[in-house]
């Protein structure tokens, strides 16, 4: 993709890779691991490029390459700078240069607006850490029940229905399992991984572009460093506590789609989001079924990246706020006071604008309920919204303990402040005292 890329702007370059011939043009493209087996063998560079730099370390494969030429200058490209656990980048680099913001680069019609759209059966599951990140085994047990699976195949017919769009899986097994589900529902999918033959990979990825596939599940493949270049939608099958992952699958939906023969270098930004909705996406769906915008917040949130940055854990970070719209389950930045999507209106005055509002009953019709008991439930938060210390509490823990579902017990007490241990006691407690009826 770099080549044909350097390719495209007319210049020509060398690739150092099996098979391939040394040439003398002055830029040469590798992989990682080919470059720091062939250390020895190669040009001392004048400078180096290091694309996903935040994979950069000193002790991977990568800080090999960069302790066997220390004295050459080296940049950094990439769009999340921060690893794993939130700790920046200032072991390798020594300054950031900042670009354009996600939400200025929609703003600007340079990437399409996301609609974030979130479900509710899973997110009461709890995952051990392992190795920096959830346990993928217990995930992939939660995430392939059945309930699961069925709202994923639901939700993608409702919004994203036979449109190009790629299901993020926890590993090869859940993308398998994921994929025959999809066929079996009418749907035409493929699974895509790391060791695949890469002439099946492309022809995969073509296959969003021409419509012969409706549905690529992928593990690790193309959450970065693949282009895709059609994709209306993305769907998260897997929990991270990677914020970096988490904008690096959601941000590949949003990649803009302009007619044939569009200049959009020559237009303006309302234009370019004209021209996105000609040529058919004027949004990118994204499905959040893994619980991920609550850890991490909107897409659109602006934040403060630094090379200095402590992990997540030692600067005790808060998810940027978000707002999630009853009617339509859209999950949106801040605190609107009407939903961008369908026009709800979340309440025109708050006493206090610092209060995060937050409307999620609509969630709760997913899991099961009739919709006049989730009409039920949004009156019960519409009254907490308005109460504030003790008496918004309860109202919340009132109602927690007249319900008869888990997951309203869990997104009430968690609405009043209360650890998710809590969640365990007030069920328990609400169900010894065999209270029958609902909120």
């Amino acid at each position: 993709q770099t080549l044909k890329a350097l390719f495209d702007l007319g210049i020509t370059s060398g690739q150092i890779a099996a098979g391939h011939p040394a040439t003398q043009d002055s830029i040469q493209v590798a992989m990682v691991g080919t470059l720091v087996r062939r250390l020895a063998t190669i040009r001392r560079p004048d400078l180096i490029i290091s694309d996903e730099a935040h994979h950069d370390l000193f002790t991977n494969a990568r800080g090999g390459i960069f302790k066997y030429w220390a004295d050459v200058p080296r940049i950094g490209f990439t769009a999340t700078p921060e690893r794993l656990d939130g700790r920046g980048l200032g072991e390798i680099y020594t300054d950031m240069v900042k670009g354009p913001t996600i939400s200025n680069l929609v703003a600007d019609g340079w990437l399409c607006p996301p609609m974030l759209y979130t479900t509710p059966s899973e997110l009461g599951a709890k995952f051990h850490v392992t190795r920096g990140d959830f346990d993928k085994g217990e995930q992939v047990k939660v995430m392939t029940g059945r309930r699961i699976v069925g709202d994923v195949i639901e939700h993608y017919r409702e919004k994203l229905d036979h449109q190009p769009t790629v299901c993020f899986c926890v590993n090869i097994e859940h993308s398998r399992i994921m994929a025959d589900q999809f066929n079996q529902a009418g749907y035409k999918a493929c699974v895509v991984w790391g060791d695949m033959p890469r002439s099946e990979r492309e022809a995969a990825i073509r296959g969003l572009a021409d419509g012969s596939i409706d549905v690529v599940t992928s593990c690790d493949v193309i959450s970065e460093g693949v282009d895709v270049p059609v994709m209306a939608g993305a769907i998260l099958l897997r929990r991270t506590q990677s914020l970096g992952l988490y904008l690096q699958q959601a941000g590949r939906a949003l990649r803009p789609i302009f007619p044939r023969g569009f200049n959009a270098n020559d237009a303006t930004a309302e234009e370019r989001l004209d021209a996105m909705a000609a040529a058919g996406k004027p949004n990118a769906i994204i499905l959040d079924h893994a619980g991920n915008y609550p850890l991490h917040g909107h897409i659109l949130a602006d934040r403060e990246w630094s090379l200095a940055a402590a992990s997540r854990a030692d600067r005790k970070e808060r998810p940027p706020m978000t707002t999630t719209c009853p009617a339509c389950y859209g999950v949106w930045p801040g605190t609107p006071r009407t939903c961008p999507a369908c026009g709800f209106d979340f309440g025109a005055k708050r006493e206090h604008e610092e209060i995060e509002i937050k409307v999620v009953a609509g969630k709760l019709v997913e899991a099961g309920l009739e919709g006049g008991e989730a009409e039920k439930v949004a009156g019960v938060y519409a009254r907490a919204m308005k109460a504030q210390g003790k008496e918004r509490q309860k109202i919340l823990l009132g109602a927690a303990f007249r319900a008869t579902d888990k997951r309203v017990v869990s997104e009430l007490g968690r609405l009043a402040g209360y650890n998710p241990r809590w969640t365990d006691w007030a069920w328990d407690y609400a169900r010894g005292r065999k209270q029958g009826g609902r909120i």
